[in-house]
């Protein structure tokens, strides 16, 4: 199926950009902001999908009516669609059970906080238990947990250790090994060669969309799979916002290839006695200063003729492919309604039909990610990712608020999005800005504190002994030199320190006093005192090392020694 007789619908435009949303947000350290971001986009989503369904109840009452109507020319295409509208609902019911039981995993209950419709400022509490007495998962409450408080009730959206064994498996195993997307991965394509056999040469006017057939590159450039490239090492919060975007493309699919054997249908003629009007947006989250776009028409739509309508305020004629498109610019946050009403001509006059569509409209976000820690060190390399949501990196523009303070460059190695930030200063706080290029204008969209550090002194170590601990005597005849490292509590991956000079006390050993050598390893005459040492003598290192910023340090230790 070509890309050329089928474009990409108004809907599909719009799930693509909410994935560009949530992929914005994959990483494996996930702050707290992002996890707003996975319930935020999650909860859109949801809403959408809420939508889609009433449009797509809407149009199967339609097809009823036609067939009362006139059951010799609409009964094929009714069927067709009866099919394809049981196959969407299996598939859907395979990717919601999917949906419960990895919600399970991560949830045991859902504590709901709503606000009472009685009394807007007041808040209800309601707990909705998630599993039965046997410990087994309720399906049923989870749906409606998710469905009366979104995502914005689980905890453990940043979870990465999960996903992957649940959604992955073993892909190479049996069927019973392999995970949860191989199982969505084998219907939907099940799905799609139905459709196009319930359609037949019809299924080349439809884009069915959902291609998890096609490989794609990862973050490294490497070709891989659909269910790799979405939930191998995904959080928890990301991998539930691509399930909810399923059901869209689902859903989206369903209503494509129902809508064009409705039209079949009504091509030819306009006596219905009901007429459904259908809007749609391509996207139902927008960022501030964004244009949020709204299409109508009508669910008898007729070539040959043109329908009236008044939304938000304004007044058109439908165009050629008998829609109305109506547009504003979004300059105010929150929740958003536009409410508009078409005038149908009929043999018996004109009537109107009234619709109400609804948006939400968001603060501009940009999602600041330290990819090693979350403060800065002077004199060396400090990662980090900068992104916003919805906008091409190219586009981006990041800065330090005070270039006195270091330097700020992009990170040509680790790709768009990457930079390197290099203070100046080892104490104190460090602003970054970002803001995106739209056209000629730039647009500012956030910034964050980061605080600013010497590097720490690093930790001497006899092997794999750390200082104040006892070090056995073979184990220490037997070395060649002492080790200077970061300690596992100090998560920050750089060159290590190198040993300039060596000073050396060994108690009860006599002449073994202020012995020196220089670099890292001990020289024969060191070695020869150590071979005299006893299990309760001490051995005290002092030592002169370069650190990773080019500085130098004395950094000393005791050890006591062991039998």
């Amino acid at each position: 199926m070509g890309a050329s007789n089928c474009p990409e619908t108004p809907r599909q435009k719009m799930i693509q950009m909410m994935y560009l949303v949530y992929t914005a947000m994959l990483a494996l350290n996930v702050s707290a902001e992002v996890v707003e971001g996975f319930k935020t986009v999650g909860n859109a989503m949801t809403k959408s999908n809420e939508n889609m369904v009433l449009k797509l109840e809407d149009t199967y009452e339609n097809f009823e009516n036609a067939l009362k109507n006139n059951p010799g020319k609409v009964q094929d295409k009714y069927d067709k669609a009866q099919e394809i509208k049981k196959l969407s609902k299996d598939l859907v019911y395979t990717i919601d059970t999917v949906t419960y039981s990895f919600v399970s995993k991560i949830a045991s209950k859902a504590e709901i906080e709503l606000v009472d419709p009685a009394d807007n400022e007041r808040i209800i509490k309601r707990t909705i238990p998630l599993t039965n007495e046997d410990g087994s998962a309720n399906f049923d409450s989870i749906a409606e947990a998710l469905h009366v408080g979104g995502f914005r009730w689980i905890n453990k959206l940043d979870d990465n250790h999960i996903g992957t064994p649940y959604f992955i498996g073993n892909a190479e195993g049996d069927e019973a090994s392999k995970g949860a997307a191989v199982l969505i991965k084998s219907n939907i394509i099940e799905y799609k060669n139905r459709v196009r056999e319930i359609l037949g040469s019809d299924s080349t006017h439809v884009n069915l969309g959902l291609n998890v057939e096609d490989y794609s590159l990862n973050s490294e450039g490497k070709p891989t799979s659909w269910e790799q490239l979405n939930f191998n090492n995904t959080v928890a919060g990301a991998a539930l916002v691509t399930l909810t975007r399923m059901k869209a493309e689902v859903m989206n699919a369903e209503f494509d290839a129902v809508n064009m054997l409705y039209k079949q249908v009504k091509s030819n003629d306009f006596s219905f006695d009901k007429v459904s009007v259908i809007a749609y947006s391509n996207n139902s989250y927008i960022m501030k200063g964004g244009k949020y776009e709204l299409t109508v028409n009508v669910g008898a739509y007729d070539s040959k003729a043109k329908f009236e309508a008044n939304v938000g305020g304004q007044h058109f004629t439908s165009n050629d492919t008998g829609a109305v498109i109506y547009s504003t610019t979004c300059n105010t946050t929150g929740p958003k309604t536009i409410t508009g009403t078409v005038y149908v001509k009929k043999e018996t006059g004109t009537e109107k039909y009234d619709f109400k569509q609804s948006y939400y409209v968001a603060e501009p976000m940009a999602v600041f990610e330290l990819t090693e820690m979350n403060v800065v060190y002077m004199g060396i390399d400090n990662p980090i990712k900068i992104s916003v949501p919805g906008a091409a990196a190219h586009n981006l523009v990041v800065s330090l608020a005070d270039p006195s303070q270091g330097t700020m460059t992009a990170d040509p190695k680790s790709g768009a999005g990457h930079y390197i930030i290099k203070p100046k200063v080892n104490k104190g706080k460090i602003v970054v800005n970002a803001s995106i290029k739209d056209g000629k204008q730039t647009r500012f969209m956030g910034s964050t504190e980061l605080r600013a550090r010497a590097l720490p002194d690093p930790k001497i170590f006899l092997g794999r002994v750390e200082a104040g601990k006892g070090i056995p005597i073979g184990d220490l005849k037997n070395m060649k030199g002492p080790q200077v490292r970061y300690g596992p509590e100090f998560a920050f991956h750089m060159k290590t320190p190198t040993i300039l000079k060596q000073s050396i006390d060994i108690t009860r050993v006599n002449g073994a006093t202020d012995l020196e050598c220089r670099g890292g390893v001990w020289t024969a005459d060191i070695m020869s005192y150590i071979n005299k040492a006893k299990p309760g003598c001490k051995i005290t290192l002092s030592l002169d090392v370069q650190m990773p910023d080019g500085s130098k340090r004395n950094v000393s230790s005791t050890f006591r020694i062991t039998k």
